[in-house]
């Protein structure tokens, strides 16, 4: 038996040919079909994962914040407590000076 490697359409009719076009043409668009909707598949699962991650990040983001807000709130205790000492500090200096005086 022979090794065909396609197939010989000399003993057919053109109806035959032309429903084997047909045939053909309608495989060649389903896999075109079908590699189109995988390529939007694998558009979708990017776009998903890379949106799944920008929420990740405004979450960690705002996590970040709210930790800085409350370090921000201890650092304005302690410039309050400081300026106090500060003030205190001086009126010292003040009284001591002043019995020196004396």
């Amino acid at each position: 038996m022979p090794l065909i490697l396609a197939p010989s359409f000399d003993d057919h009719t053109r109806e035959q040919v032309e429903a084997h076009l047909e045939q053909v043409r309608i495989r060649r668009i389903a896999g075109a079909m079908e590699y189109q909707q995988s390529k939007l598949l694998r558009l979708e699962k990017d776009n998903n994962m890379v949106t799944n991650k920008l929420i990740r990040n405004y979450e960690q983001m705002g996590k970040a914040l709210m930790r800085l807000d409350r370090e921000l709130e201890k650092i304005e205790t302690y410039l309050a407590a400081c300026q106090m000492l500060r003030t205190e500090a001086d009126l010292n200096v003040d009284r001591i000076a002043l019995a020196k005086r004396k």
